[in-house]
This record gives C-alpha cells, structure tokens and sequence, in this order.
C-alpha cells in the first residue's frame, strides 16, 4: 500500500512537469515563427473551401505580389478563374491584416496541449484552438494538432479541422473544414 501511495505522489509531481515542458517547447517553437512569420518562413497551406480542396504555397523570397501561389484544386492545374479569385482573396486578407493577425500563440492554449506521440525526431501535439468574439461559434466545432521538429525546434505543420458537420450560423453548414500550414525555414535569397 505504501508502494502505490508513493507512486501516485511521483506521478501527482511528475505530471505537471511535464506539461509545463509541452507549453515550453511549444512557446519556443511558436516564438521562432512569430518573430519574423511572413519574412523569413516559407510554408504550404491546404484547406477545403466549397468541397474543393485547395493546395497554396507562400515563399517570401519570391517578389510581393508573388509571393502566394495557387498549387492546385482537387489535386489539379487550377482554372485561370480559380487563381484569379485565390489571388484577390489573399491579396484582400493580407490588406485586412497587421503583424498581430499572424500569431499562433493567439490560436493555441497552452493549456489544453496534450501529448500525441514523441519520437527521436519531433513532438506531435493536440490543442483546442483558442476563441474570440468572432470565432467563437466557429472554433467551438475545430480541434487542432502541431508537430514540433527537434532537430531545429520549429513547427512543421499546424492542422485545425472538424470532426461532424455543424453550424456556426443561420443558414451556414460546415461539412469538413481542414487547413493544414506546413512550414520549414526559407533558404537564402
């Protein structure tokens, strides 16, 4: 008996060690994003839109009005409409949008990460997105996962997605949303 309650006094003070770990690595891999997140990361992002999924990657190297390209829709070449409206849209989201719209950390609670998986290689992290005023009838249906590369200590990809179908409004049903960042660090120019 004695066994069993010392075991569940290490594991009461193992357990929150750990999880202020997750939060550290975490943060640090959020904050090698943050700090120059459109500047000096390269990242590819997938997302469903209208039962279409869409393939974009976004390369600061490449001149500014470059910088997005439209890969594909459906696993295909995209119509020259599709990359015109793509186009029009990221041109509009990033005239919409300050330095502070691009944080992670505003997304993830640090709170609720919990450990998936932990290889030599990288952590695989699942996390309740965070919800503000805005999204809060939307965000309450999403779950999120992030992989956390060791070697490096950098995110590789941020995925938020819905399990069921729902509706965050009147007249708006949410069948699958998926998007998927994949990042990796911007060779030299």
């Amino acid at each position: 008996m004695k066994a069993f309650i010392l075991f569940a006094l290490l594991l009461f003070m193992v357990v929150p060690v750990l999880a202020t770990e997750h939060v550290d690595i975490v943060e640090r891999a959020i904050t090698a994003i943050d700090n120059d997140f459109q500047d000096s990361w390269a990242y590819t992002e997938k997302s469903m839109r209208d039962d279409s999924v869409f393939l974009a990657s976004y390369d600061p190297r490449r001149p500014e009005n470059e910088q997005w390209e439209l890969v594909s829709v459906d696993d295909r070449d995209p119509s020259s409409e599709e990359l015109e409206s793509f186009l029009a849209r990221k041109l509009d989201q990033s005239s919409d949008e300050t330095d502070e719209d691009h944080r992670l950390e505003k997304t993830i609670q640090p709170d609720t990460l919990t450990l998936l998986e932990e290889t030599s290689d990288h952590w695989l992290f699942s996390f309740v997105p965070a919800e503000d005023d805005d999204s809060e009838k939307f965000m309450q249906h999403i779950d999120g996962t992030l992989k956390v590369v060791k070697d490096g200590h950098y995110i590789e990809y941020f995925d938020l997605r819905n399990e069921a179908p729902f509706k965050p409004a009147m007249g708006v049903k949410v069948k699958t949303f998926k998007t998927r960042l994949t990042f990796g660090p911007a060779a030299a120019k």
